[in-house]
């Protein structure tokens, strides 16, 4: 077994003897110890935690980077990414030239499990926190220790046991603490907020985890809180980077409480501002003699379902009280979804398509013409394999497969998925007559589901724009060309132990996969820009295969 393997079966093996206790991290929207009694709870009197996002002003390339799991792996893969994205040109904007890199371009990132320490990091730093020496520098520090027999024994020392037994304490709060303890100290989300509103290049970082219960991604969001009457700015950033990366068996769920029936869902700001704008469209389907959905709907229908549920009220006996988060790579390994259904307004259909191509773009979106996808993706595959041998894996080792196999195998998927959605939003863009773009939507009037029809049924249509352009570019071990190194590059550790500088060796790899790539090459020359210099270097995969040998010895 390797040795990535063996700290996740001592970890999973306690998992399989011990129950969790309820155990939740997030605060209600209004009430308790903050609100003052008798004062009114309006939803729009969140203030601060509003976090609402669009693109950069006036932009015509919508940039989106996705980070995906992996354990240490990831994070160095995604460190790596955006290190070489400093040093790429910005693309030109309306025809010239913009400032900057291509790194101050994002508008978006999204990310899962060992991505989002990575994510979670730069949300908090933003750029300075990509510094490899000095006082900004933690994550680097962090990228390059091995934290195994750190993070077994405070998961499995005499203490912490007792505390499962007498105490709230769960499992999943031992990855908490971990990433309390060396990165992220008790900042909440009120803290990446400010740097939201204070950097001009700050992109909307999005971490990702599984809503068990539903089936679902829940990405952390305001947007998604409000669902639950919680405030995302009183929640840790440590406890989301765990919720994100806490491993099916090694770790147990993380605890939210549905706040759902709370005032300020009854404030007359809630029924103007919030998701009820948008949510209550799609009842019309669970009208009797309702019409069938269109298939193109089938997403936003999903997601105002699943809205519905949460906003069930507990004290009613018909929602659900808690809510329980596990690694997000269970439903999207690499972060696509939550880019394409994106939550950045909760009066708005969680949708990226309809920013782009419905018959009123939102500020920020009305001057996109291209779309440039940045995908990360440190997929879990484990070259030496199982069929070496006659005899069947153990339970374990068959139960971690199972695993990785969905892991894995869910990438590739996403990644289709992701294209298809793209071809859609591209052949759908706006320019056509209003009747016509009625037609192939379904139209946009009370009865709509897609859009809120309400504000809009009237709205004009903007300006015949350029057909949409979309550009994916790949970050992936699998491009790679030599397989010797393409098996070390899988062999290095998904949990939290990668040796002394394959840290190096994985942004050394980024850096040349970047440098590599056509399709970034491509995006370049359709931009009307010359490529940057240092895309013209063709470097090799020689020196960090090199390295990545000596360093795996």
């Amino acid at each position: 077994m390797p040795g990535q393997d063996r700290a996740s079966l001592y970890v999973s093996c306690l998992a399989l003897i011990m129950s969790a206790c309820a155990h939740v991290t997030n605060a209600s929207l209004c009430g308790g110890k903050d609100h003052a009694a008798g004062a009114s709870c309006e939803y729009n009197g969140r203030g601060e935690s509003s976090y609402r996002f669009s693109p950069k002003a006036d932009k015509e390339t919508l940039v989106i980077v996705t980070l995906s799991g992996g354990g240490a792996r990831a994070a160095a893969l995604a460190f790596g990414t955006l290190t070489m994205l400093d040093k790429l040109d910005a693309p030109d904007s309306n025809g010239q030239p913009a400032s900057g890199s291509l790194l101050d371009q994002i508008d978006i990132i999204s990310s899962v499990s060992g991505g989002s320490v990575t994510a979670g990091w730069y949300a908090l730093k933003g750029k300075s926190g990509l510094a490899t020496t000095g006082d900004n520098a933690q994550l680097w520090d962090f990228l390059n220790r091995d934290w195994t027999t750190n993070l077994t024994w405070k998961g499995l020392n005499p203490w912490t046991l007792a505390r499962y037994t007498f105490t709230s304490y769960e499992r999943n709060d031992v990855l908490s603490d971990f990433f309390a303890e060396h990165l992220f100290g008790r900042v909440t989300y009120q803290a990446v907020l400010q740097r939201y509103k204070s950097d001009p290049h700050q992109p909307y970082v999005i971490l990702n985890a599984t809503d068990l219960g539903h089936e679902a991604i829940f990405p952390f969001t305001q947007g998604r809180f409000d669902f639950l009457c919680s405030d995302l700015g009183k929640y840790r950033l440590a406890d989301a980077v765990a919720a994100s990366g806490n491993f099916p068996l090694a770790f147990s769920p993380l605890g939210l409480e549905n706040y759902s029936g709370c005032e300020a869902q009854h404030s007359a700001s809630w029924r103007s501002d919030g998701p009820p704008q948008w949510v209550e469209h799609y009842q019309l389907f669970e009208a009797p003699h309702a019409g069938a959905p269109r298939s193109i709907q089938l997403n936003e229908l999903r997601v105002a379902r699943l809205a519905q549920d949460y906003l069930q009220s507990p004290e009613t006996g018909n929602g659900d009280k808690y809510v329980h988060l596990l690694d997000g790579g269970v439903t999207d390994n690499l972060g696509i979804r939550s880019t394409l259904a994106i939550e950045d307004d909760p009066a708005r259909v969680p949708s990226l398509y309809l920013r782009l191509s419905g018959p009123n773009r939102p500020a920020g979106y009305q001057r996109i013409q291209r779309i440039l996808y940045i995908v990360v993706n440190a997929r879990t595959r484990n070259p030496k394999g199982i069929d070496k041998r006659k005899a069947p894996p153990g339970e374990i080792t068959t139960a971690l497969r199972m695993v990785d196999t969905q892991l894995d195998s869910s990438t590739l998927a996403d990644q289709d998925y992701l294209i298809a959605e793209l071809e859609a939003t591209a052949n759908d863009m706006p320019g056509e007559s209003p009747a016509k773009r009625s037609g192939a939507l379904g139209g946009c009037d009370a009865a709509s589901p897609f859009l809120s029809c309400k504000a809009e049924a009237q709205a004009t249509f903007p300006a015949p724009t350029a057909h949409l352009k979309f550009y994916v570019v790949s970050v992936d071990f699998e491009m790679i060309p030599d397989k010797a190194c393409r098996d070390r590059a899988w062999l290095l550790a998904t949990n939290w132990g990668l040796r002394e500088h394959q840290a190096q060796d994985i942004v050394d790899i980024a850096t040349v996969i970047l440098n590599n790539s056509a399709d970034l090459a491509k995006f370049y020359r359709e931009t009307n820009q010359t490529p940057p210099a240092i895309l013209k270097k063709r470097e090799t995969f020689d020196e960090p295969c090199k390295s990545l040998e000596a360093h795996s010895q």
